[in-house]
């Protein structure tokens, strides 16, 4: 049986897969690894390279193989998001626990997929329609709603590739533009009553450990952090409570921040994100959730080897 005490004489190797070591959310992982005494590296999955052979699955960094990690926090940002779930599925291949899983992290980046699978499970969203085509332009821009009406791309993140349109006529426009490129998108029902705000709410192993209520700069109604948006700690409802868990859990993400905003006819979730950031809910709940995260690797190795 291996307890958490054992960790201090046998600490694990921990594998950080982040493009830039000089983020935030990367390094309070490191540092709280760090700290329990791990060995624990970064890698950017853009640098990797992947050897598959007949039983073998090796990855290779400036010409090293990398050893293989006991876990790996894999974090999965806007560039080249697919070579970074191959990287992943490598290390998976290798045997490697993951804190989340390549084919939950793909899931959850699929916002057209993952608006299905909410629907599915009965999960409240705001009404979205999916577009390929000019003829239905008009057609979306009315299921929604009518303008104003918010645009997406369905690979966006930190508040990259979402758009409102204010009026019929400039949807037409972007919508048009986006569809002449061969890009796909989706037109949302815009939610005037939120008022910019939404809530991004932390789950960990089903399990809810922080919120914050995040409000759009004046001048931007995205309300991430990334765009200059102001975060403060909240306190969640029962009913946001229990579709933000379900939310995570359809996603099949044992770390996951789920986005969701306040309607009339209740709390609706906007998106989960895989790889959540974490600097505003640590700066505003004053929660140490890097070392919650580092905690529960523990267990899931130590779980492992004693299953």
């Amino acid at each position: 049986m291996i307890t958490e005490r054992e960790y201090q004489s046998n600490p694990l190797r921990v594998i950080v897969l982040s493009n830039s070591r000089s983020l935030y959310s990367t390094g309070r992982l490191f540092e709280e690894a760090f700290k329990r005494g791990h060995n624990v590296k970064v890698y950017p999955p853009l640098e990797l390279s992947l050897l598959i052979a007949r039983k073998q699955s090796e990855l290779y960094f400036q010409r090293e193989r990398i050893a293989r990690p006991d876990v790996l926090i894999p974090r999965l940002g806007t560039k080249k998001p697919n070579y970074t779930l191959a990287v992943i599925r490598q290390f998976e291949n290798m045997g490697v626990l993951t804190l989340n899983s390549s084919r939950a992290m793909s899931r959850a980046r699929d916002k057209l997929y993952s608006q299905q699978l909410f629907v599915q499970n009965n999960i409240p969203v705001p009404a979205t329609f999916f577009l390929d085509s000019f003829e239905d332009i008009d057609k979306a821009i009315e299921m929604v709603g009518g303008a104003p009406v918010i645009i997406k791309v369905p690979d966006g993140s930190q508040g990259m590739g979402v758009m409102i349109a204010e009026s019929v006529r400039s949807a037409k426009s972007i919508l048009e533009t986006l569809l002449s490129q061969g890009t796909h998108v989706l037109v949302q029902e815009f939610i005037e009553e939120a008022g910019g705000a939404d809530t991004r709410v932390i789950i960990l192993d089903g399990k809810i450990i922080a919120a914050m209520r995040r409000t759009s700069l004046a001048t931007d109604f995205r309300s991430n952090l990334h765009r200059g948006g102001n975060t403060e700690k909240t306190e969640l409802s029962i009913e946001a409570r229990r579709i933000a868990l379900m939310a995570a859990r359809t996603m099949n993400l044992k770390f996951a921040g789920v986005d969701l905003i306040d309607s009339h006819r209740g709390p609706l979730i906007l998106e989960v994100n895989s790889s959540p950031g974490i600097e505003g809910i640590e700066k505003s709940s004053q929660l140490n959730i890097a070392r919650e995260v580092i905690l529960y690797l523990e267990k899931m190795h130590r779980d492992h080897l004693n299953s």
